[in-house]
């Protein structure tokens, strides 16, 4: 589709929704020339906008050469086959849109796979019943011609989509592994989840900055919406903190659609797997509220709601909440200013070591062979040598107490 002469038809009275679907043109490289507003109280099944609006437009996309319309909601394959057949030019819908920005950010082997089936999938309907425009297509009134060529077309989306789920199948296998390679370390994972552009990727590459973990690699955080469509897992090693895992999530938005959550399913399983979900919430959007509703409903789809959860209220700075402030499992924050990684650091731990303490200990030098396979295991900081031994401050789980008693001093505090 041409990135100027776009038609944009809004079926709704929603201001803020609107918003959202001129942030979505914009992050596919789209620019309507021209809106077309038809508040819809009841939805004509055959167009959606009824018979009147579609003539008015059908009228103005002639006469401007127009090369495509985008609809600010989801329709049917009927209504789009329908709309197709009266325009005479390309019809999207939110639904197609969604998956254009996705197909136009995928940089992954795996991304491509996941947009290419959930398009698929969206297409596949759309060639039920469209034996008429086929056959024009194959040579005036031989229709047969026509149906077998949509049939051919039937059997080739099927058969690329059961090739694609195949090797989406290959993949989760490959990720199960990863997964528990992972779990071998013992290193418990934390999953940032959101709506999309709230600052999930921004706080991931704050802990990154402060992590003593070498090549801190960072993911890609830009102000778009969908800027991460791949999990990302990294390695965070924070001074008063035992060492965790740290994963970044595609971002949600309302009405996700229901094949990219499908295809998106080995990706977005990543959360269910996690000891603690974070949830970055825009503060200074005015409907966080609705984006929170959103993430709840996605995460309640792909069967995550049962993992623990810290609310980060982000971006406090374009607000007038007070921050860093933290109650419970809440905290409002600033990523940009840094201000509250603390409290952050703090509740991440509360909830991934709730047994674990900072322990002052000794050990002989007769004991050096037992310190060296410790620091092989442990976050060891402080190390000291004194005159009869080393000491060091390290974390401890309350099960490893009995193993390493002999060499425990004292434990200044609990994270």
């Amino acid at each position: 589709m041409d990135k100027e002469n776009i038609i944009e038809v809004i079926t709704g009275r929603d201001d803020d929704r609107y918003q959202e679907f001129k942030e979505l043109l914009k992050a596919a490289d789209l620019t309507c020339t021209a809106t077309f507003q038809q508040y819809v109280k009841e939805v004509d099944f055959r167009t959606y906008i009824g018979s009147g609006k579609v003539k008015e437009i059908a009228s103005y996309a002639e006469q401007q050469k127009a090369d495509g319309i985008c609809f600010d909601t989801d329709l049917t394959a009927l209504q789009i086959r329908n709309l197709e057949d009266i325009l005479q030019i390309p019809v999207i819908d939110r639904e197609d849109l969604i998956l254009e920005i996705f197909y136009r950010r995928a940089s992954s082997k795996t991304a491509k796979l996941q947009i290419e089936l959930a398009r698929l999938q969206k297409l596949l309907p759309r060639l039920i019943g469209a034996n008429t425009q086929l056959s024009r297509q194959s040579g005036g009134r031989n229709k047969g011609s026509g149906e077998k060529q949509l049939e051919l077309d039937r059997r080739r989306i099927k058969a690329r989509i059961t090739e694609l789920k195949k090797e989406l199948r290959q993949i989760k296998k490959e990720r199960n592994t990863q997964r528990r390679q992972r779990r071998k370390t013992e290193l418990p994972l934390a999953a940032l989840v959101g709506y999309t552009n709230a600052g999930k990727s921004t706080l991931m590459n704050m802990l990154l900055n402060m992590s003593e973990q070498q090549n801190k690699k960072p993911v890609m955080a830009k102000d778009m919406l969908f800027a991460t469509l791949d999990t990302s897992v990294r390695r965070i090693r924070l001074k008063d903190c035992p060492d965790f895992l740290l994963s970044d999530t595609v971002g949600f938005v309302s009405d996700l659609p229901h094949h990219l959550i499908e295809a998106f399913s080995s990706t977005l399983e990543e959360v269910t797997y996690a000891d603690v979900l974070i949830q970055v919430v825009d503060a200074s959007n005015k409907h966080h509220d609705m984006q929170m509703e959103t993430t709840k409903q996605v995460l309640a789809h792909i069967k995550a709601s049962h993992v623990p959860m810290i609310t980060v209220y982000n971006k406090c700075d374009l607000t007038s909440f007070s921050y860093p402030n933290a109650c419970d499992d809440q905290l409002y924050m600033s990523t940009l200013q840094q201000a509250g990684t603390e409290e952050l650091i703090l509740m991440i731990a509360q909830h991934l070591f709730p047994s674990t303490q900072l322990y002052l200990l000794h050990f002989p030098y007769e004991h050096t062979g037992q310190f060296a396979k410790f620091l092989k295991t442990h976050k060891v900081q402080q190390i000291q040598q004194e005159e009869d031994g080393i000491c060091c401050h390290a974390f401890l789980h309350q099960k490893e107490l009995a193993a390493y008693q002999p060499f425990i001093l004292e434990h200044p505090r609990t994270l």
